[in-house]
């Protein structure tokens, strides 16, 4: 099976040869009367052609064409296409200029003669070289009598134009002929000359013509710039060149490319050059070839469908496998949920429907690295993509769209009027996440924020309500010291209450001590988890060269470790020995001592025959309120703290939010400017019907329970004046964690039940609903047809477009950020064809060089005047759909099966855009004739 797929060729298209002029190497010695001398010097031509890079040459002797049939051959041998090409210079006076004419690959040494006697004009009274000089002489005709006169089979290129022997010259561009000759359809492109930066800046009539700005030259609009070497030595070859992209060489290909040199060529001096030499080297994200294989709900066979790194257009008939394509595609690197309500409950059919049994793949290329992964999915399995020989989702980003999602991502919906929005918002957060080194950083960072959030809150309220506690412990402290107090005389209270003193400093000591202990046990598990972790085993295990860098990491980690452990032991041990102090001397008596007046104070109590567990329960009331109250003044001390932490976990969560409204505008921001035609407005937290969609989910409402009430308080919060909003949110947070809403009562007008529910609310029930917080909302405005950007009244709200300036702007949306691959199916409908021209097409074209551009239509004018690299042609055979084949003939005897894919030059592909999209060749010609367009007025008036 044989794909055709178009490809950028290194290419100078004016070389000359030794048939005039041409410096030999120094010492060389050549007699090109003998075949093996030039063929030797053609081989050496050839070879440094390949050290150049130069793949493509057009010969261009003056006036003879005696070299091609060396060149040719050795061409063959080096693998460099060279041209049939000839140089003439133009009859002379006002018009005479330099010409390149180019012929097609079959073209020989006779067919360059009889160009030069039948179209240019040399015979006997007009010979190609001057008798008495040997020096190339002009031809017998003007400019534009060799263009009018120029068969099919030859194109022509105008070298070094902008010379006073060039066709463009400021001196010599003065009257009509040679204006007519440059605006002659059948002048192919130009060569300006050596083209400078400094030069393109310099403001000179040269350097406006350059850039295209020169108002009395319309062709300058279409006409191809290239640049060739015009070599006459070996050193010289390549040294400028062109860029040109085709399916393979040949005439038709240069003549495509001439027709479209925005898409297909790049001379030696263009910028784009500048950050990628080398045009086939892609460094977008792209995918290479899908597979849909296994058992097809809709085709016998599998579909195998390859595509080229930038723009790719799919057509075919009805049933041909185009929704298909998209659908499968939508599995391996889309996703099914977040679409608009109808579109996903359609895809999700269509995909049990087709898919059920199926097995789909796709080999992707990653951004930057070029490195290749396969996609594999199953109804079971969804994607997964094989890296470290473990499967893992897939994660390569592509966006795909369909035009009746664009529609319906701008549709008005009367039960979400914020439904645009929220459409427009997971584009771009689409956009975003397929950007960012971390697609999940936004969800891992409200997560984070929300949990710290609830943390923070709930200590802080915890705090309040312990220490609301304790004015009824000091009135109980009170009390029981009184009552402890009323046991023995003066002095054995006393005595009593000093040794009780002792013995509860004893416990003190003691309790501490432990919980010393357990700390630096607790150390040095901890170090030694953060040492581990901070120098993990490497994997895959580092290269020669650094491992002894690793080991020394290593060993500094062993001898940390090995310190902190004969550290943190002594400790210990020194710390035991503490202990052992604390069970003898002199403390360890005046403990004794106290332990033993309490048990004589006991005793007593006995002998005078007054019950001492009455006591007992007194004191140990008593100690414990005392505890509580020295626990409460270590929670007064660190309130404070604990408020502040509160506050920065909430500015922390406004941060979140703020953090990515920034992201969201700066990509917006870079939409506007680079479509010209959309605008976006952002309000901060707008989105209250959201609010309330979340309210009632985390307090478990009913759909018909609070229907007036949730809402009322959202319109009070989140839609009231944008300069109060912080004080109203502060009110909202403050009565929802107190219970107590008799402020906002006064505020807003909801039923008492409402406020009963909050007021009856789980603590933390209340903390996460003030935590909700609204996404943003955004309204997207576009320029109506003729409207000034710098008038407010020219732009219109997207929702309150037709369907076709919905459509319109939504595309202009699409295509105007992200560097992913994107998939558009059917762009076209709901779109005039003036739309399509003047919207999709332009902004296809510029799409091609950041990503890769996937279109599936029905309308010519997508493939045809976008000049997609690749045109797949889908087909349904009754049984199967697959891209469309033929037979064509190989060699002599043999043939060989080719797919309808490829750019425009290909004929069987144009054949089928003709066939498919323009109802066939007669149907194109016969509008073409009815319309008498103003092709043929123009062509009439230049030869006139």
């Amino acid at each position: 099976m044989v794909i055709t797929a178009s490809r950028w060729y290194k290419c100078d298209l004016q070389v000359a040869t030794p048939a005039h002029e041409f410096r030999l190497p120094a010492g060389s010695s050549f007699d090109f009367s003998s075949p093996e001398d030039r063929a030797d010097f053609a081989d050496r031509y050839m070879t440094r052609l390949r050290e150049q890079g130069i793949e493509v040459i057009a010969l261009a002797d003056h006036n003879t064409g005696d070299w091609l049939p060396d060149m040719q051959a050795a061409g063959d041998r080096h693998g460099v296409v060279v041209f049939p090409g000839v140089e003439v210079t133009t009859a002379s006076g006002a018009d005479g200029a330099h010409l390149i004419l180019i012929g097609d690959l079959d073209r020989t040494a006779r067919d360059i003669d009889t160009l030069l006697a039948q179209t240019c004009g040399f015979n006997d009274d007009h010979p190609r070289f001057n008798p008495a000089t040997n020096q190339p002489a002009s031809a017998g005709r003007t400019l534009c009598q060799i263009l009018d006169d120029l068969p099919d089979q030859w194109l022509a290129i105008a070298p070094h134009a902008l010379t006073d022997n060039g066709i463009a010259s400021e001196k010599t561009l003065k009257g009509d002929l040679r204006w007519k000759a440059l605006h002659h359809d059948r002048l192919g492109a130009i060569d300006p000359g050596n083209v400078q930066p400094e030069r393109l800046r310099s403001g000179s009539w040269n350097a406006r013509f350059l850039s295209r700005a020169l108002d009395h030259l319309p062709c300058l609009s279409r006409l191809p710039f290239v640049a060739t070497s015009d070599a006459y030595c070996l050193e010289d070859l390549g040294r400028r060149f062109t860029w040109i992209r085709m399916d393979q060489p040949s005439k038709e290909a240069l003549r495509q490319a001439f027709l479209d040199h925005e898409a297909r060529i790049i001379p030696s001096w263009d910028a784009r050059l500048t950050a990628n030499p080398d045009p086939n080297v892609v460094d977008h994200a792209w995918v290479e070839r899908v597979n849909l294989g296994g058992t097809l709900g809709n085709s016998a066979t599998p579909l195998d469908v390859s595509f080229d790194p930038r723009l790719n257009v799919v057509i075919g008939g009805r049933g041909s496998g185009k929704s298909t394509l998209v659908a499968a595609l939508r599995q391996l690197y889309g996703r099914l949920d977040g679409l608009p309500p109808g579109i996903e409950q359609e895809a999700r059919a269509f995909v049990e429907g087709v898919f059920s049994a199926a097995e789909l793949s796709a080999d992707h290329r990653i951004a930057i690295s070029r490195e290749q992964h396969t996609a594999r999915w199953t109804f079971s399995s969804g994607s997964q993509t094989p890296l470290a020989d473990r499967p893992l989702p897939t994660r390569f980003p592509m966006r795909i769209f369909s035009q009746k999602e664009l529609f319906e991502r701008t549709a008005h919906d009367r039960h979400d009027r914020f439904a645009a929005s929220r459409h427009l918002f997971s584009l771009v957060d689409d956009a975003l996440k397929a950007n960012a080194d971390s697609p999940d950083a936004y969800e891992t960072e409200l997560e984070s924020a929300l949990t710290n959030c609830l943390t923070s809150v709930a200590e802080r309220l915890n705090a309040e309500s312990r220490l609301s506690q304790r004015p009824a412990l000091e009135a109980r402290h009170t009390e029981l010291s009184k009552q402890v107090a009323a046991f023995g005389d003066t002095e054995s209270q006393g005595k009593r209450h000093a040794s009780e003193a002792v013995v509860r400093e004893h416990a003190q000591l003691a309790a501490t001590t432990s919980r010393f202990h357990q700390a630096l046990d607790e150390l040095l598990a901890s170090a030694a988890k953060h040492l581990r972790s901070a120098l993990p085993t490497s994997s895959p295990p580092p290269t020669e060269a650094v491992a002894p860098f690793y080991a020394e990491l290593e060993q500094i980690r062993t001898q940390l470790e090995n310190h902190l452990q004969a550290i943190v032991t002594e400790a210990i041990h020194v710390l035991d020995g503490a202990r052992a102090n604390q069970q003898r001397g002199e403390w360890a008596s005046t403990v004794a001592a106290a332990e033993q007046e309490i048990l004589d104070f006991q005793e007593r109590m006995n002998h005078l025959g007054i019950d001492p567990t009455g006591y007992l329960t007194l004191t140990e009331a008593l100690n414990g309120v005392s505890e509580n109250l020295r626990a409460l003044e270590g929670t007064a001390r660190v309130l404070n703290g604990l408020r502040e932490d509160e506050e920065s976990a909430w500015a922390e969560l406004r941060n979140v939010h703020e953090r990515r409204r920034r992201r969201r505008e700066r990509l917006l921001l870079e939409v506007e400017h680079r479509s010209g035609s959309l605008r976006f407005e952002i309000t901060p937290y707008g989105n209250a019907s959201g609010w309330c969609i979340e309210v009632r989910e985390l307090l478990g409402i009913r759909s018909d329970g609070y229907v007036e009430d949730v809402p009322a308080l959202a319109t009070w919060l989140w839609e009231g004046p944008s300069d109060s909003q912080s004080d109203r949110l502060a009110l909202w947070r403050c009565s929802v964690l107190n219970g107590a809403f008799g402020e906002i009562k006064q505020l807003v007008s909801c039923k008492a039940g409402w406020w009963n529910k909050l007021t009856k609310l789980e603590p933390t029930q209340r903390i996460r609903l003030a935590m909700i917080c609204p996404d943003d909302v955004v309204i997207m405005y576009f320029l109506r047809d003729g409207g000034k950007r710098e008038s407010s009244r020219d732009w219109q709200p997207v929702t309150t477009g037709s369907p076709g300036q919905r459509s319109a702007a939504m595309l202009s949306f699409v295509l105007h950020h992200g560097a992913e691959p994107l998939v558009l199916d059917q762009p076209e409908d709901d779109l005039d064809t003036a739309w399509i021209s003047q919207l999709i097409v332009p902004e296809i074209r510029k799409s091609r060089w950041k990503r890769q551009v996937i279109v599936i239509t029905h309308n010519a004018n997508i493939p045809v005047n976008a000049d997609a690299e690749r045109v797949i042609v889908l087909d349904n055979d009754g049984t199967s759909i697959r891209v469309k084949t033929s037979t064509e003939q190989k060699t002599v005897g043999a043939l060989q099966e080719v797919e309808h894919s490829g750019p425009i030059e290909v004929t069987r592909v144009r054949r089928d855009i003709q066939d498919i999209l323009e109802g066939g060749t007669e149907a194109f010609m016969s509008r073409e004739r009815r319309y008498n367009n103003e092709l043929n007025t123009y062509r009439a008036a230049l030869r006139g």
